[in-house]
């Protein structure tokens, strides 16, 4: 019996579907939820001694015994002492003959600064900046609540965006997709974070894909852009369209609402054999990364000066914050200074 083109078995989705990228399940942030393992009254009118431990332990400040000298670069550091207020106050002191110069704990830092001058704040005071920066307040906000210089704010703001933007661009060295799962939903869009030239070209699309996701067997999730359908080796395409459409339905024009998420199937081959394939069912859009601009926007401020190194690290620093999203930030700062450090010492 031959079957009619109307009779052919039709492909029905599965009940549900999840929304599934990078091979894990989207999750909600709930900052009010989170807890993290210090406070704010930790460091605020403690003693710099109590301080120096606390950041040492949490790994925003180096251990600095028995390291080589930064003077002389000959002889090692001597441990922790406090040599008075004339004598400069808890110091490491090299214990060559010929050097015997005095390392303040938080000397040669990335974040902290040593100084003297009415601007000049303690490491204390530095250290309760830095935690109101990494949990999210305002500069407008750390002077009314720790009544410091406004010079100062923007120093240690402006030095821990550069401190993420240098640790994002080193691990993002590292960053291979579709290298711990087969087939992962990978998504792609542009964002203007100032007065832009609207969508993506070709041009610049095509050495982006080839670098990230040539050979790299993905599932690329974008809207409608016609610059997004480049055929790339080992990429399958997926795209969504964000406008709404006018359509002819029983010779009558109507609008279409535009559809952010849709359900769709690929028959990709099984382990690089041709004749056999395997169903992937997945759910297509740019949810995700759609949530991440208008993060990125509220993280750069008004003030975006375009093609500038501080815009950049900016764009840098928010990256860091979204890769450590729901996670203890300050301890995911001193894990960031940590490594800065052991690339200081290579």
């Amino acid at each position: 019996m031959k079957m009619k083109r109307g009779d052919a078995p039709k492909t029905r989705a599965p009940k549900s579907v999840p929304y599934v990228r990078h091979g894990a399940l989207t999750r909600k942030s709930r900052r009010d939820r989170e807890q993290w393992a210090r406070c704010l009254k930790d460091i605020v009118n403690r003693p710099l001694r109590t301080i120096i431990n606390l950041l040492k332990k949490d790994g925003v400040l180096p251990e600095r015994h028995g390291v080589a000298c930064p003077h002389c670069q000959r002889s090692t550091l001597g441990p922790l002492k406090d040599f008075g207020a004339k004598g400069g106050g808890w110091a490491h002191m090299c214990k060559g003959r010929d050097c015997k110069r005095r390392v303040l704990p938080h000397a040669f830092h990335p974040i902290f600064r040593v100084g003297t001058g009415k601007s000049h704040a303690g490491l204390g005071d530095q250290a309760a900046i830095l935690f109101c920066a990494v949990s999210g307040c305002t500069q407008t906000t750390v002077r009314y609540l720790l009544k410091k210089n406004h010079k100062l704010a923007e120093s240690i703001y402006k030095s821990l965006y550069d401190a993420r933007a240098k640790y994002v661009r080193q691990e993002e060295k590292n960053i291979r997709f579709g290298e711990d799962v087969e087939w992962p939903g990978v998504e792609a869009d542009e964002v203007d974070v100032a007065k832009g030239e609207g969508p993506i070209r070709k041009r610049d699309w095509a050495p982006l894909a080839k670098k990230w996701l040539k050979q790299r067997k993905v599932i690329l999730h974008t809207d409608g852009a016609r610059s997004y359908k480049l055929r790339v080796d080992g990429v399958v395409h997926d795209w969504v369209v964000h406008m709404k459409k006018r359509v002819k339905v029983n010779g009558k024009y109507a609008w279409v609402k535009p559809a952010f998420t849709k359900v769709r199937y690929h028959d990709i081959a099984d382990n690089g054999c041709s004749n056999k394939k395997k169903r992937i069912w997945v759910k297509c859009g740019t949810q995700i990364i759609d949530r991440v601009w208008g993060g990125l926007r509220r993280h750069l401020g008004p003030n975006r000066k375009v093609n500038s190194r501080a815009l950049a690290n900016k764009v840098r620093s928010f990256q860091w914050c979204y890769w450590n999203k729901g996670e203890d930030l300050w301890a995911q700062t001193g894990n960031m200074l940590t490594a800065l450090f052991q690339q200081q010492h290579e």
